[in-house]
This record gives structure tokens, sequence and C-alpha cells, in this order.
């Protein structure tokens, strides 16, 4: 037998499912109900709305995401090996979040109109400030150029890393080789000469 919170799990992971390939917007209650095997009115049930479904989807994410920083920066000891545990970081939970992570970049304008954002804006701020505290570390401690502004470098780092989810080519690499790759290739030009 289903607990209600296993089902409320299945109708997230679903609904997840048809957010990432339809849109939020172009995916009716009425679908995630009959993907999820409920009538549409025993949906309000678990959900009050479709978007408290896609909140929670988010929400979930980026635990997940600020969980995970949290433990590289907690077992990391230069800020190189920080960035490193970063970017695999971000990697993984690409690979086990592919809905959210999808949600989360193209229907950003959806997001933002139904303040969606707001939900989960602590935990964006509190992954950017993991990012933040080892790039500032590594420009302290002369690991990092101090002639490119750590602003910058998170950046094209960060969009970097998500974009990659939609690169065709991605799967001919392992996470941890892709994760070395990006690593290496942003580090090199980011470390400071000897």
């Amino acid at each position: 037998m289903r607990t209600v919170t296993g089902r409320r799990t299945e109708i997230m992971e679903v609904a997840a499912a048809l957010f990432a390939e339809r849109g939020i917007g172009a995916t009716t209650v009425r679908e995630i109900g009959e993907s999820a095997g409920v009538l549409s009115g025993s949906l309000y049930h678990h959900f009050s709305s479709k978007d408290e479904i896609v909140r929670e989807v988010l929400a979930d994410f980026m635990d997940q995401v600020e969980r995970a920083f949290s433990a590289v920066t907690a077992s990391s000891t230069s800020p190189e090996q920080t960035v490193r545990g970063l970017v695999r970081a971000t990697l993984d939970c690409i690979d086990s979040h592919p809905h959210a992570t999808r949600i989360y970049q193209r229907d950003r304008a959806y997001l933002r109109q139904h303040g969606l954002l707001d939900a989960i804006d602590g935990k964006s701020r509190a992954v950017r400030r993991h990012w933040r505290a080892a790039i500032d570390a590594g420009l302290a401690s002369g690991d990092f150029r101090a002639d490119v502004p750590g602003d910058v470098f998170y950046r094209s780092l960060r969009d970097t890393l998500w974009g990659t989810m939609h690169w065709p080519n991605r799967a001919s690499w392992s996470t941890e080789e892709f994760a070395d790759l990006m690593a290496s290739m942003f580090l090199g030009g980011f470390r400071a000469a000897s």
C-alpha cells in the first residue's frame, strides 16, 4: 500500500517529467493526473495547485544541490579543491535531476511570473555563496588570477556547467571524466602563474 508521502513523490516525479518535456504552462493538471494514474480531482488531495507541484520539485532539487555543495566545502582543504568539488557536484546534480534542471533553466519566465523563484531564492543564494567563498579564498591566497574578476569566473563556469545538459556529445564522458575536464579547463585559465 502506498503512503500519502509516497504518492506525492510519484506525482511530483511524473509532473517533473511532463514539465521538462512540454513546459509548465503547456502541462495541465488533468495530464499530470492521467500520467500518474490519479483522477485530476483527487490530485488536489495531494497538491493545492500545479504551481505547488512545481514549487516542491524545485525545492527538493535545490535542497539536494545545497547539501551536495555543503559537503564539498566541508571536506575541501584548498580553494582549487573546492572549485573542483563544486564542478563535480553540479554535474552530479544535473545527472540525478535532469527534469528539475530543465524546468529551472527553460521555464524561468513562468517561474518568475508565478512567484515560484521566491521559494528557492534562499537556497540559490546559498549555492552561490559556496562558489564565491572558494573563488574569493583563491583570490585572497594568490592561487587565482587577480586580473580576472571572481564574478566573471563564477558566472562563466556556472553557466557553462548548467548548459552542458544540452550538449549532444555530453554522454561521451563519464561524469567524473567530464568534471575533471571542465575543472581543468577553467582552472587552467584562472590559476595564477607560478
